[in-house]
């Protein structure tokens, strides 16, 4: 059986940083200001560990768990709308690739993503791709501020569904250093897809397993996972 958990965005998707002007909005609403988003670190971080980073310069002090629980659930309520007004899109062979997986029963579609399952399920659904996923068995950012930590949710959470299974591959796939980082402290082979804010020679400075400037066609996707023995 094989176990494929994706990154969302820059892997999937790209939104034309709908939820960065989600979250923009939402801090406006609840604090009446607004920050400078060029300098938040986003790329492969947790949304509470975007929260946290934009809530220091708006509070200039550390938030509690409280204010970023707050701003986290007010920016679910206005992403619909940042990603309405804005031009976004499923990243090249994307669909072609899930769709081919998902006819195969010995596939486990999930996600390993520093969303909320909200935010997830949101993003997902207004490009179409929710019906390729297992939300259900899936790891979202939850209470986590660390990519980790979510993989070792992951991680429990499969050892414990599919206990039952002789063998089992685990595939990572995201963009950043962040995606490859955390499938490798769970025993994942990784792979990443130069589609979101790095460069191919990034990735490969972390040797994932296998290292893409964009997804492939679905053919030669699933040929070198069935040549992975």
């Amino acid at each position: 059986m094989n176990i494929f958990f994706w990154d969302i965005d820059g892997t999937l998707i790209r939104t034309s940083k709908a939820g960065l002007y989600a979250l923009n909005k939402a801090v406006r609403e609840l604090w009446g200001t607004t920050v400078n988003m060029d300098t938040i670190q986003a790329a492969g971080m947790t949304d509470n560990y975007i929260a946290r980073q934009i809530l220091r310069l708006v509070l200039e002090r550390e938030p509690h768990g409280g204010e970023i629980h707050d701003l986290c659930r007010l920016y679910e309520s206005l992403l619909p709308g940042e990603l309405d007004a804005r031009e976004g899109w499923v990243l090249p062979q994307v669909e072609n690739i899930l769709a081919h997986l998902a006819k195969q029963d010995n596939n486990k579609l999930l996600l390993l993503t520093g969303n909320s399952e909200e935010g997830a399920q949101i993003k997902l659904r207004h490009f179409g791709l929710d019906r390729y996923f297992d939300f259900k068995n899936s790891s979202f950012a939850a209470s986590h501020e660390q990519r980790v930590d979510i993989a070792r949710s992951a991680l429990a959470l499969i050892q414990n569904r599919w206990s039952n299974e002789d063998t089992y591959k685990m595939y990572v796939l995201g963009d950043t250093p962040h995606d490859i980082e955390c499938g490798k402290a769970i025993g994942a082979y990784t792979i990443g897809i130069a589609t979101g804010t790095y460069p191919l020679e990034k990735l490969q400075n972390y040797e994932p397993w296998w290292a893409l400037d964009i997804l492939p066609p679905s053919e030669h996707f699933v040929h070198k996972i069935e040549q992975n023995k």
